[in-house]
C-alpha cells in the first residue's frame, strides 16, 4: 500500500471448514474507512444478514487494528472486536488494551475476520503467515488467566499475546467479554459470540513491523504531544495517580449523578467507602498500563484484611465501582475488588453484570420476585454475599443466574409487571455510571448511540468539564454529534478516549494533525468529518436492517418520568417532550429522516455510501 500504518491484508478464518484465506484491502478502502471501527462495520454490513440470531454460525467476529498499532503512538496499545451483539441485536464493537493489536500488524495483517462454528472447542494460533487450529478441549471451562497461561506454555512463548473467553462466554452469557492480559473487550457480549463458535481464544505473534508514512512529521507531532500533555492535569497527575476512581467523589458530590440503588437516587451516602483516596492509601499495590500508554491510569489493587482479604484485581475502574458499589448499595471497596476479579476471570462485563444485579435487587424490593425465585437468596440492597454468589451463578447459568445472564431488559420481560420501567438500559445495553438525568448530552447520546447505553459513543467528559452546559437543551444535538464524531475516529485509529482532554472533546483539526503523519492521507478537517459520518451512518444502517428505528432511540421510563430526588442535580431529568425535541434536531443535523430515524438517501450518497442507500431503499 502507498499509505503508512497498513499491511493491505485481512486474514479470513472459517471455523467450520478450518480453512483460511487472505483478503486484500485497497488504498481507497483504507482512506475511506480509516481502520478499527470503520473497517469492522464495513465488513460486518457486507457479510452479515442483520436479521440472524447473534449466536448463528454466520455471525462474524471482526478483530481489527487501526493504522497506529505497532507504531507506539501514545495510548495506541489496543485492538477492536466487533460482531452482531447478543445483548442489543445490533452492531457492536468493543475496544481492549493489549499487545495483540500490535502483534496482528507484525504478523502482516490489518485484521482478522472469523466466521462459522467449530465442531469442537478450538483456539486459533496466528504465527506470521502460519495459522493453526488447535484443540481447546482441555481449556474449556478454564478461567481467562488459566487459559492464557496454558496457551503460552503449549506454544512455548511466555510473551505470546492471547485473547480468551472464560466460562461466561462458553455459557453464552449475553454480556460475556474477551480478556487480553487482564484487559477487557468488555461490553456487548462478543465473548458470548466467541463461545457460540466454540472459539476459546485467539493467540497472535508476528516478526514484522508497522511503519508511519512520514517519520519526521510523526516525530514533530510527538514533540508537540510531549510539551502539551504537561499542561493537562488529568493526564499528568489525576489519572496517573488515582486512575478513574478519582471520578467517584466529583460525580457524587459535585454533579449528583452517581447512580445509587438502581438509580432510585443519584447521591450515595456511602461514597467515602468507594473513593479513590481510600483505594490508593489502603489497597494500591502498583500502577499498570496498556502498551504504548504514558498515562498508566490502571492500578493493581489487593485487599489486605477483612472479609475479602486476598482478593486482587487490575482495577476496579470507576464503572465497576459504580455497578457493584453504589448501584447495589454497597460501600465496601474490598467487595468491589473481589467482584471485579471474579468478572475478569469468568469473562464478564462488570457494568452489565452489576447493573443487572441491582435491577434484580429492586425487583426483590418491590415484591416482583421472592426467595422462591432466587434460590433462597435475599436480594437486598447492600447484601455483598448475594453479589458474589450471583457472579458465579451468572457465569455458569445456574438457578437465578440463568435469568440474570440474559441482561436486565430480557430479565424484565420475563419477570413482567412494571419491572421494565427500572431496567437501566438503552437498546438492551446497561447504562454505565454517567447520569442521563444530570447530563443532557448523555440523555440524547445514549438514546441515539449505535451501541445503546455506552459512554464511549457520546462522551460525558466535556459536560463535566463545563465545555458544554450539562443542563442546556439548545445546541445539545450539535454537541453530541461532535463528541460522537471524535469517538468514532478515535475508535478507528484505536486510541484511548482519555486523550480528549488534550485533543478536544469534539472532532477538530488536532485529530487531523495526529492521523496524517502516520497514514500520509493528507486529510483536511472536512474530509475527516465525512469519514466519521460515513462510519456512524453505516452503523445506523446495520441497525436499521436489524429492525431498529426512531422508536428505539429512547431512555428507561424512570429517567423520562422521575426527576432526581435530591443532591446537586435535584429536579433534573429529560422528559419525553424534551428528548423528542433534541432527537428532531439531531436527526435534522445528521441527515436522518425525522419520522423513522433512517439516514436519507441523499445523505448516504453524499458521503459515498451509494450501495447502502440502495440497500435501505429496499426497506
Amino acid at each position: 500500500m502507498k499509505y503508512g500504518g497498513y499491511k493491505g491484508k485481512i486474514l479470513r478464518v472459517n471455523l467450520t471448514t478450518r480453512k483460511t484465506s487472505i483478503m486484500e484491502i485497497t488504498d481507497e478502502f483504507a482512506r475511506k474507512y480509516l481502520g478499527g471501527n470503520g473497517f469492522a462495520v464495513r465488513f460486518l454490513f457486507d457479510m452479515i444478514d442483520p436479521r440472524i440470531d447473534a449466536f448463528d454460525p454466520t455471525n462474524v467476529i471482526a478483530m481489527m487494528t487501526g493504522p497506529f498499532q505497532g507504531i507506539y503512538v501514545p495510548t495506541s496499545g489496543k485492538y477492536l472486536l466487533a460482531a452482531k451483539s447478543p445483548l442489543t441485536n445490533g452492531y457492536f464493537d468493543s475496544i481492549s488494551g493489549g499487545q495483540i493489536g500490535a502483534e496482528i500488524k507484525y504478523a502482516g495483517y490489518d485484521g482478522i475476520l472469523i466466521i462459522g462454528r467449530a465442531d469442537k472447542p478450538v483456539y486459533i494460533f496466528v504465527d506470521d503467515d502460519k495459522v493453526e487450529f488447535k484443540s481447546a478441549e482441555r481449556l474449556w471451562g478454564r478461567l481467562t488467566s488459566e487459559t492464557q497461561e496454558m496457551i503460552k506454555e503449549e506454544i512455548g512463548d511466555p510473551r505470546l499475546s492471547v485473547s480468551a473467553i472464560g466460562p461466561a462466554g462458553e455459557n453464552k452469557v449475553r454480556y460475556a467479554c474477551v480478556i487480553t492480559e487482564y484487559r477487557a473487550a468488555g461490553r456487548g457480549g462478543i465473548g458470548a459470540v466467541m463461545g457460540s463458535k466454540n472459539l476459546k481464544a485467539i493467540a497472535v505473534r508476528g516478526s514484522g513491523t508497522n511503519e508511519p508514512a512520514n517519520p519526521e512529521a510523526l516525530e514533530a507531532w510527538m514533540k508537540w504531544y510531549n510539551e502539551e500533555v504537561k499542561k493537562v492535569p488529568a493526564l499528568t497527575t489525576g489519572l496517573p495517580v488515582y486512575g478513574t476512581p478519582i471520578l467517584v467523589s466529583s460525580i457524587n458530590n459535585m454533579f449528583g449523578g452517581f447512580g445509587t440503588r438502581n438509580y432510585q437516587t443519584e447521591y450515595f451516602e456511602g461514597w467515602e467507602g468507594l473513593c479513590a483516596e481510600l483505594l490508593k492509601s489502603k489497597y494500591w499495590d502498583k500502577d499498570s498500563a496498556c502498551p504504548a500508554c504514558p498515562i498508566a491510569s490502571s492500578k493493581i489493587f489487593s485487599v489486605k484484611e477483612g472479609k475479602w482479604k486476598g482478593a486482587i484485581s487490575e482495577g476496579p475502574d470507576y464503572e465497576t465501582i459504580y455497578s457493584f458499589g453504589s448501584m447495589c448499595g454497597i460501600n465496601d471497596i474490598g467487595l468491589v475488588i473481589k467482584a471485579d476479579s471474579m468478572c475478569d476471570e469468568y469473562g464478564m462485563d462488570t457494568v452489565s453484570c452489576g447493573v443487572t444485579i441491582s435491577f434484580i435487587m429492586e425487583c426483590y424490593e418491590k415484591g416482583l420476585i421472592t426467595k422462591e425465585n432466587t434460590d433462597g437468596m435475599e436480594f437486598k440492597f447492600g447484601n455483598d454475599d448475594v453479589v458474589i454468589q450471583s457472579i458465579e451463578k451468572i457465569a455458569k447459568r445456574i438457578g437465578i443466574g440463568d435469568l440474570m445472564a440474559e441482561g436486565s431488559l430480557r430479565a424484565a420481560r420475563i419477570i413482567g409487571g412494571n419491572s421494565e420501567r427500572f431496567a437501566i438500559q438503552v437498546k438492551g445495553l446497561e447504562i454505565p455510571g454517567h447520569s442521563a438525568r444530570a447530563l443532557r448530552g448523555m440523555a440524547l447520546g445514549y438514546a441515539v448511540a449505535s451501541r445503546g447505553g455506552s459512554h464511549h459513543d457520546p462522551r460525558p467528559t466535556g459536560e463535566y468539564a463545563g465545555a458544554s452546559d450539562r443542563k442546556a437543551v439548545e445546541g445539545k444535538a450539535s454537541w453530541v454529534i461532535g463528541t460522537m464524531r471524535w469517538t468514532t475516529i478515535g475508535d478507528s485509529m484505536i486510541i484511548c478516549h482519555f486523550l480528549e482532554r488534550l485533543l478536544g472533546y469534539t472532532l477538530n483539526q488536532r485529530h487531523v494533525d495526529m492521523i496524517n503523519p502516520v497514514t500520509g492521507f493528507g486529510y483536511t478537517y472536512e474530509e475527516l468529518v465525512d469519514v466519521a459520518e460515513r462510519i456512524l451512518d453505516l452503523e445506523r444502517a446495520f441497525n436499521v436492517r436489524a429492525g431498529i428505528r426512531r422508536k428505539d432511540d429512547t431512555l428507561p421510563r424512570r429517567f423520562l418520568e422521575e426527576p432526581i430526588a435530591s443532591g446537586p442535580s435535584k429536579g433534573m431529568h429529560t422528559d419525553e417532550f424534551t428528548l423528542n425535541k433534541m432527537l428532531d434536531e439531531f436527526y435534522e443535523l445528521k441527515g436522518w429522516d425525522k419520522r423513522t430515524g433512517i439516514p436519507t438517501k441523499e445523505k448516504l450518497i453524499r458521503i459515498g455510501l451509494e450501495d447502502v442507500a440502495l440497500e435501505l431503499e429496499k426497506l
